[in-house]
């Protein structure tokens, strides 16, 4: 007696109920992630002055170069940076006085502006940021 198999069937997997269980493992990701917040520098301006008068006309000015800085128009290291700034701003009181105009070339790298910044803030400047129109 010859016995019949019985037909094979394919496994089929049910892609309906998993598009939406992924639909629902989506939304429940989107909705419990706590998204990161950036903290950034905080920026102290100078305030402006009403009269032209009080305005100061010694200004101080960091150029960063590729290789080396100038404070006004002496070349220094990065290092005396903040010593060098820290007794140029020890007599200034006014916010507006110890403003730094930081400036640098365009083939200057960011990490030295950045390491220029620090300087200025650790010496008790205000820096604030030269930017050229062109």
């Amino acid at each position: 007696m010859k016995l019949r198999q019985a037909a094979k069937r394919d496994p089929q997997i049910p892609l309906s109920a998993m598009s939406d269980i992924a639909l629902l493992l989506l939304i429940f990701f989107v909705l419990t992630t706590q998204f990161l917040v950036r903290r950034s520098l905080q920026a102290e301006l100078p305030s402006i002055t009403p009269d032209k008068e009080e305005a100061s006309e010694d200004v101080t000015t960091v150029v960063v170069k590729p290789e080396y800085m100038y404070l006004d128009e002496e070349r220094i290291h990065i290092e005396e940076l903040a010593p060098l700034l820290a007794a140029k701003l020890a007599d200034k009181t006014k916010p507006e006085d110890r403003a730094v105009i930081l400036d640098g070339e365009a083939a200057v790298r960011y990490e030295r502006m950045v390491l220029a910044a620090n300087e200025i803030k650790r010496a008790g400047g205000i820096v604030t940021i030269m930017k050229v129109e062109e």
